[in-house]
């Protein structure tokens, strides 16, 4: 293992399911500091009361719950503002938050949920941490980026003429394979472009988690066909297996790969995920999209 006893770690998500399980399991290995990053809730509170418990570095206080909402960018730039006035320096960003939904809904800024929430928040709050310089380059001892996906970005296709499905019929599993696509991409693009990170994407596997809850069909076939499911799926705990490998072992010394079990997938893979010229209209779109609150 990186003795990540000076590592600063920050995790979206991580009032529940994999995002939980992370943190627990990295508290283990007494970091200087975990940052949860969750939406405003009891369950948030009761998943850091259960990290600080099971960690075992010197001082609980080290162990922070931050209140941020991904569909809401403006709260994104104040979590960032709230980072920076203490001076915090990242080492290992976690982008593990994620949605999955049956039908149209709209982040406060407007953009389609599942992308707003699962892609684009994260990438604001990484440009937004890297643009202060509060993930620090650092070819000898690179920080570590690490973004949520899921194999249905195998099946994703970034369509930039509607991103936000205003011309088209809503498709829930096209507007997630399309989130998820995003996220392997940005985190190609931040290692090819960025010396001193290493940025990898990862699948967890199919994981017995409340994720799939709001997805309707998606939820009804997981309820009817549960008792396979359960034979065929992972933990939450299993599925943030990958997380922690790629978050804290020392054999990982470059990026630009997608994971699965601690290990690369390399079976199958989406050829806009690997096209840096794609990757690049991918940045540009976002930037834009962003742009406000990047000043």
């Amino acid at each position: 293992m990186v003795n990540i006893s000076k590592k600063v770690i920050l995790i979206t998500g991580a009032s529940d399911g994999i995002g939980k399980e992370t943190a627990l399991e990295l508290a283990k290995m007494k970091p200087k500091m975990i940052i949860m990053a969750c939406r405003e809730s009891d369950k948030a509170k009761q998943a850091h009361q259960l990290v600080c418990e099971q960690y075992t570095g010197n001082n609980k206080q080290d162990i922070v719950l931050e209140f941020i909402d991904l569909a809401d960018l403006s709260s994104i730039k104040d979590f960032v503002s709230r980072l920076g006035n203490n001076s915090t320096i990242i080492d290992i960003l976690i982008n593990n938050a994620g949605v999955i939904l049956n039908e149209k809904r709209q982040t406060k800024d407007g953009f389609e949920m599942q992308f707003g929430t699962n892609y684009l928040g994260h990438f604001l709050l990484t440009e937004l941490l890297l643009q202060k310089s509060m993930i620090l380059l650092n070819e000898s001892n690179p920080a570590r980026i690490i973004n949520l996906s899921s194999h249905a970005m195998l099946f994703g296709h970034i369509d930039f003429q509607d991103v936000n499905f205003e011309k088209r019929k809503y498709c829930s599993w096209k507007a997630y394979t399309q989130s998820k696509l995003a996220n392997v991409m940005y985190a190609n693009y931040l290692d090819n472009t960025h010396k001193g990170l290493i940025a990898n994407s990862v699948h967890p596997g199919m994981v017995r988690t409340q994720f799939a809850k709001n997805s309707g069909m998606f939820h009804v076939l997981d309820v009817m066909f549960y008792p396979i499911f359960y034979l065929l799926s992972n933990s939450p705990i299993q599925g943030a297996q990958t997380t922690i490998y790629l978050a804290s072992n020392p054999n990982i010394t470059k990026g630009g790969m997608y994971f699965m079990n601690s290990k690369p997938f390399t079976l199958l893979n989406n050829k806009e995920s690997q096209d840096e010229e794609i990757q690049q209209q991918l940045y540009i779109y976002s930037k834009n999209a962003v742009e406000e609150y990047l000043k």
